[in-house]
């Protein structure tokens, strides 16, 4: 019987990986819709970075919320940034509140189209970022 050697192993899962990646082409991630989320934040920046988020209402075309983010920045003031960034994006129909280093989301009324959001830059080492349902 051959043994492998550990190189040899990690080539040829590569390989397959490569392969079963190929075979499966482009994968859509499903969009979930929600009435109400959080975002918290934790950690302080250790470099320059940046951190974007999508918020998309139901049937709407998706708002990005995006802000730059210095060394030593701490969680709150960051959650600050992205607070003024998702007021902007939503529109009246939903309710943007922050405290210290956690943002929360929620329908404005019973009227109000459900949303996501999901990050599409998280570039910032330090610092931690959780969505949750709330």
């Amino acid at each position: 019987m051959r043994t492998l050697t550990a190189g040899t192993l990690a080539a040829v899962t590569a390989l397959a990986v490569a392969g079963w990646s190929a075979a499966q082409g482009t994968t859509t991630i499903p969009t979930i819709y929600v009435e109400g989320l959080r975002v918290e934040l934790a950690g302080r920046a250790g470099f320059t970075g940046n951190v974007t988020l999508e918020f998309k209402a139901q049937g709407q075309e998706p708002k990005l919320a995006s802000v730059d983010v210095i060394p030593k920045m701490k969680a709150d003031e960051i959650a600050r940034d992205l607070y003024k960034q998702l007021t902007l994006a939503a529109s009246s129909d939903f309710k943007v509140k922050q405290s210290g280093e956690r943002i929360t989301i929620e329908k404005a009324n019973k009227k109000s189209p459900t949303f996501s959001l999901r990050v599409t830059n998280q570039s910032v080492l330090g610092v931690s970022l959780l969505i949750d349902v709330e």
